[in-house]
């Protein structure tokens, strides 16, 4: 288990990007010296500064490096529950700063989960895998394919309790379909819609005669039990389904927070106003969104993304649920367009219900709300490691649970 005494401070170590290990002095990706240690301080803040370019977005590295210790700060995140990972060897000599060199690295983080089967859902530990890199210098040598079959490996007892074996552990790929396949992290199906933002008058044109909502708070969000609905479905879905495993990550507040917490502190140093809209509600069907912006490093691509789709039991489908989920959905449309999110709102793993709901918004401008296959990026993917044979759905693949 990780202790707090391997929590680092990525803004005040004195570090930067470790030296390139010699081309001639590189070790093959197969070689007995290469191991998969957790990362010192030093080294975790120096993959930090390796991978900076790939990931700040539109950040400095000084604002980036302050992002990741928030994060590190985060519920779920904190007390150094975040492991950072690399690929290094013994063989050669430590870097003048007593680091080891670093042929490819990334982050794990141990997370609630569940699994269900024949309408029984138990609670389990699941880890999500994050930051994986290599850095240009030393690619071709077969390092990050030597990292993550040692990795997934290691997660299967990584930070478990009492000797138990963690069931399964999630990525979001971002290189298509076959490199974390051949490691056992299948990918499953990854869709979204796309909605396009509203200025507020197109908003009151498209919510004429649908039920009105109101804004959804952080304090709000403490009183939706999106878990308790979140078993439920396991518990039906499974019952029905039976002969299948089904597995989720809970929708839980530390997951909403941890987003939340990337959100605020980029509104923040771009001198944007706090964003105190979490999401939208309608209080009477307990119907709600949950929602954060996404900075790319262009603003042009800057997005609201859909966190996770509350819907209770009762509400699965109707027409007045149908009519609510079109007015929650619009208010999303509006609030990217009052944040600047020229690339309007994504909904991933949208259901039936949401699609339908959607469509009830489209208009000449926009056209029809089609679900989008990704087949490049971001691509769900889990390694089960909970025995042989087993036939796995997973559920809610949304964007809280993306790390």
């Amino acid at each position: 288990m990780a202790t707090p005494e391997n929590a680092q401070s990525f803004a005040s170590l004195s570090t930067s990007q470790p030296p390139v290990v010699d081309a001639g002095a590189l070790p093959s990706g197969q070689s007995t010296a290469l191991k998969l240690e957790p990362a010192t301080p030093l080294e975790y803040v120096q993959t930090a500064y390796l991978n900076a370019d790939e990931w700040k977005g539109p950040l400095t590295i000084k604002q980036y490096l302050q992002r990741e210790d928030i994060l590190q700060a985060a519920d779920l995140t904190k007390d150094a529950r975040i492991t950072g990972w690399i690929l290094t060897s013994d063989s050669l000599p430590k870097n003048a700063d007593g680091s080891r060199p670093i042929f490819a690295s990334c982050e794990t983080i141990p997370i609630h989960a569940y699994v269900a089967r024949d309408g029984v859902v138990e609670k389990v530990q699941a880890h999500g895998i994050a930051s994986v890199y290599n850095r240009p210098e030393h690619r071709g040598k077969g390092y990050a394919s030597r990292m993550m079959a040692e990795l997934g490996k290691r997660l299967e007892t990584w930070q478990s309790s009492h000797g138990s074996k963690n069931r399964f552990s999630v990525l979001f790929s971002d290189i298509g379909q076959t490199f974390y396949a051949r490691f056992g992290w299948k990918v499953f199906p990854s869709t979204h819609i796309h909605l396009q933002q509203i200025n507020r008058l197109d908003y009151q044109r498209a919510t004429s005669g649908l039920p009105t909502v109101e804004d959804l708070s952080l304090e709000d969000l403490k009183t939706i039990p999106a878990v308790e609905y979140v078993e439920h479905r396991l518990q039906q879905i499974s019952k029905t389904d039976q002969g299948k495993t089904h597995v989720a990550i809970r929708p839980d507040l530390e997951h909403f927070e941890w987003h939340f917490a990337r959100d605020e502190f980029q509104t923040k140093v771009m001198g944007k106003r706090f964003p105190e809209v979490k999401g939208a509600i309608h209080r009477s069907t307990g119907l709600a969104l949950i929602w954060c912006r996404i900075y790319a490093a262009k603003k042009p691509d800057w997005q609201l993304h859909i966190l996770h789709t509350v819907v209770p039991p009762s509400m699965q489908s109707s027409q007045e649920a149908e009519a609510v989920m079109a007015a929650l959905l619009a208010r999303a449309q509006l609030e990217a367009h009052e944040w600047e999110m020229a690339s309007g709102v994504e909904v991933w793993d949208p259901s039936d219900f949401v699609v339908t709901s959607a469509q009830r918004l489209r208009t000449e401008e926009q056209g029809k709300v089609d679900i989008i296959t990704r087949d490049k990026e971001h691509l769900c993917s889990l390694r089960w490691t909970g025995g042989p044979g087993v036939d796995v759905v997973w559920l809610a693949k949304e964007k809280y649970a993306w790390c």
